[in-house]
């Protein structure tokens, strides 16, 4: 039978990991102080604020996309070669893509309240039309 991958690749000392994973820390953040003689608990630390950071631009690169997704799409009636004179392109966002959680309750918000007066409007329309005219017929 073959050899297990476990016995087959030498040992590594601790000393040897520790060398090899200091320049991975100091692209971290850490100082030398840090590593060499600051709390063990440290490290951890800065592992995951690395993946948090790393996380973020992920993320930002990912939000930039939409936005350029977003921007192309808008723009892409003036690409057609049928398309008729006059044709534009549709407008650039008015604010940014809401990302926090309060940003979006903000959205929220405003798009009941314009729903709101949209209907206030409507009702006060239709009961003007109603009092113009009470019997129900055609006008």
């Amino acid at each position: 039978m073959g050899r297990s991958r476990l016995t087959a690749s030498p040992h590594i000392s601790y000393s040897d990991l520790f060398d090899a994973c200091f320049p991975v820390y100091l692209s971290y953040g850490m100082t030398y102080e840090q590593y060499w003689q600051g709390d063990c608990a440290l490290v951890k630390a800065y592992r995951k604020a690395e993946a948090l950071r790393v996380q973020r631009a992920n993320q930002m690169a990912w939000l930039q996309g939409r936005y350029f997704y977003e921007a192309l799409c808008d723009a892409s009636p003036l690409f057609h070669d049928l398309a008729k004179e006059g044709t534009e392109a549709y407008p650039y966002r008015d604010e940014p893509i809401p990302v926090t959680r309060e940003e979006i309750e903000e959205v929220r918000a405003r798009q009941i309240e314009r729903q709101k007066e949209d209907f206030r409007a409507f009702a006060n329309a239709l009961n003007a039309q109603i009092k113009k005219n009470p019997k129900g017929g055609d006008t």
